[in-house]
């Protein structure tokens, strides 16, 4: 994967010399011992090939036989802007360069003091990213004006200014943004991939490896090692320590770019073809071996395809490109994956998403409605910019906004990842304030953009041991009131935690069976329905592997009497039955509020965290004031997270400290045989209960 950034050349003139072999000690000693004249020669011939590297230390050399030439100034702001990303170091070099300027400069002639007229485009790039938006477009204007009418960056005029406009008329939002100090050396931290549930992310750095002779591989341009792909996991509030995955190598880059939701497929990139491809994987312990490449020429090609990403379920890709064809320079594309398994011919995502410019970077969501990328064109604040578009019902993608600041800056901002809900995301930025040239940061948005539903599980097992990492379990998903009725899937839980995904959609009306692979009858049946306010829902349940049957069984609790309280010190357990239709219960209630208060009791003396555990059921008695028994039993455990979430938070004690989940909401019970009135037959499937874990 190539830097994001763009680097300018800014000879007007065209040079053959092949700059291909860069050896070290030799630029060394010709810094200590070569002649001006010399210096000047291979300092010019390294820029133009983009070794900005040597040539930073060859500028600084010739400033120390003329600090006041603007030749050299530009030389050493050009360096300082593009390779070492510092606009504000670049500043003063700049602004003395553009002092003296001449159109036909010399940049082989040592007797040259002036410096070329492009020193007035860089200079106004300083200024625009330092947000000095007025001195950047006089700088523009002044270049426009003296620069020849074949210069190559005048094409780029129009985009900067209208880059800086954008810039200009932007507001700060009240999103918030942080560096993630864990993750972030002195050397480009970026890619990051942020794990569903927010506690495992994955990301690119280009860091050294102790013990290895990484002389030959550091890139001759920025004498900065390969890329290699890191993870880290999080507990509490912090990352721990960065791990290098076991597929790098130290001579080649590599990137990890996308997971399936069961982390069980992954993409990820290598330079080993010379052009730079994508290769997809099936692992099943902590990402390390991939087992299957793309090996169809038509996703990979002798073109740069540089970042991906995979839909929930695996079976669409976006990808970028700088092939033939497309609209732009880098464009968006999309594969899908076949019923016969293999992937469909790629195809452009067309506009709005892609122009003329760059785009790059694709995220979709869990839910598949958003698409996340980059752009670097005519509505970016400077360099590349996150954007985002929605996917409408009649499956086009909007028109791309753009996410604003403080997300963005005047700088370049890529590589964005959510988490399932929306409302935390990482990504890379080269802004002002960082450790290194690349940095990543953290965001935490203060709106969603879509409401998302969840079908998430968790597979323990009989005897604690981890889960065997061939379990799975069929589901028959069938909507009433969806566009689509009824999806079959298998779902894989996730290798580390056991915990599997499923998208569901808001406000709409559900029945699930689940069913061990192979067995025809399901262990769990249930109908719940969605709820239509929310931004972000789970529906929780957890499940048992036997693992001497090795099947799935449902989880049963023992249900304790009413009015009861099992006082225990580390678990406790609520149940209260209902009578028709009834279904509220207060956090004021006796029994709750001496519970709550037990649990304020065991948090103050050491315990760290409670989950509250609901459990709700319907008989089969019709219910013509809620539709159905379903939507009754769903409203009974609802009404219970609502009152324990709010004293929740009016307790500083709990609040942080104990969670609340939906394990189960069934109907149950004997069939109706038009007796409501026999209470001792229905009222014991008419309840709502808790336990502490």
């Amino acid at each position: 994967m190539k830097a994001t950034y763009l680097l300018l050349l800014f000879f007007l003139f065209n040079i053959s010399f092949l700059y291909s072999q860069i050896k070290p000690d030799e630029i060394d000693a010709l810094i200590k011992k070569g002649a001006e004249p010399e210096l000047v020669r291979e300092n010019s011939r390294l820029m133009q090939e983009g070794f900005l590297y040597y040539a930073d230390k060859i500028a600084t050399k010739l400033l120390e036989f003329d600090p006041k030439s603007c030749n050299y100034n530009y030389r050493k702001g050009f360096t300082t802007l593009y390779s070492l990303q510092d606009p504000r170091e670049a500043l003063p070099y700049l602004s003395l360069a553009v002092s003296n300027t001449n159109k036909n400069y010399d940049a082989f002639n040592k007797s040259e003091k002036a410096a070329p007229h492009d020193a007035h485009y860089h200079l106004a790039e300083c200024f625009h990213k330092l947000e000095e938006f007025d001195k950047a477009i006089e700088q523009l204007t002044l270049y426009k004006d003296k620069s020849r009418e074949e210069s190559e960056l005048l094409s780029s005029i129009d985009l900067k200014i209208q880059q800086i406009a954008n810039a200009k008329r932007a507001s700060k939002g009240n999103d918030q943004i942080m560096p993630a100090l864990q993750l972030n050396t002195p050397f480009p931290d970026f890619a990051p991939l942020i794990s569903l549930d927010g506690k495992r992310i994955l990301y690119t750095a280009r860091r050294p490896w102790e013990g290895a002779d990484m002389l030959g591989f550091l890139d001759k341009k920025t004498n900065l090692p390969p890329e290699d792909c890191y993870y880290s996991d999080r507990s509490d509030s912090e990352w721990g320590k960065s791990i290098r995955l076991d597929l790098c190598t130290y001579n080649l880059s590599e990137s990890f770019l996308a997971l399936s939701s069961d982390e069980r497929q992954f993409i990820f990139y290598t330079d080993s073809t010379g052009n730079g491809d994508l290769y997809k994987g099936n692992s099943i312990a902590n990402f390390i071996q991939p087992e299957l490449f793309f090996s169809d020429s038509s996703l990979n090609t002798q073109y740069w395809e540089p970042h991906a990403t995979l839909s929930s379920d695996g079976n669409t890709i976006f990808f970028t490109s700088n092939r033939a064809g497309g609209i732009g320079g880098r464009d968006i594309y999309y594969t899908i994956k076949k019923e016969n398994g293999q992937w469909s011919a790629p195809m452009n995502l067309g506009a709005p998403i892609n122009t003329e410019h760059d785009e790059d970077s694709p995220f979709l969501s869990f839910d598949g409605k958003i698409l996340y990328f980059s752009s670097n064109g005519t509505r970016s604040f400077g360099g590349f910019d996150l954007f985002y578009s929605e996917l409408g019902s009649d499956g086009k993608w909007s028109e791309p906004l753009n996410m604003g600041m403080p997300i963005n800056s005047t700088y370049d901002d890529i590589f964005y990842s959510t988490t399932i809900d929306g409302k935390t995301g990482y990504f890379s930025s080269n802004r002002e304030g960082g450790k290194g040239s690349l940095d990543i940061y953290s965001l935490n948005r203060t709106i969603t953009l879509t409401k998302i539903a969840v079908l998430k599980g968790m597979i323990k097992t009989s005897t604690g041991e981890p889960l065997p990492v061939d379990v799975s379990l069929d589901m028959k998903l069938k909507c009433s009131d969806c566009a689509v009725e009824d999806v079959d899937v298998s779902l894989s839980p996730r290798v580390r935690d056991a915990l599997f995904f499923s998208n569901l959609e808001p406000c709409k009306t559900y029945h699930i069976a689940l069913t061990n692979p192979g067995k025809s009858a399901p262990f769990h049946e249930e109908t719940f329905v969605t709820d239509c306010t929310k931004d972000y829902q789970e529906i929780y349940r957890e499940f048992v592997y036997d693992m001497g049957e090795k099947i799935i069984k449902p989880v049963t609790i023992e249900v304790v009497p009413d009015d009861s309280l099992l006082a225990q010190f580390k678990n406790f357990e609520f149940m209260r039955y209902f009578g028709y239709n009834k279904n509220k219960v207060s956090s004021s209630d006796n029994e709750i509020s001496t519970i709550l208060k037990s649990i304020e009791k065991q948090i103050s003396e050491g315990r760290k965290e409670i989950t509250l555990n609901v459990y709700s059921s319907s008989s089969k008695v019709p219910t013509r004031t809620f539709g159905t028994n379903e939507k009754l039993a769903q409203l009974r455990a609802q009404n219970l997270v609502d009152e324990l979430e709010s004293y929740i938070r009016t307790s500083s004690v709990l609040t942080g400290k104990v969670k609340v989940k939906i394990l189960s909401v069934v109907v149950d019970g004997p069939e109706y045989t038009k007796d409501s009135g026999n209470l001792s037959k229905y009222k014991p499937y008419q309840f709502v209960a808790f336990k502490t874990e």
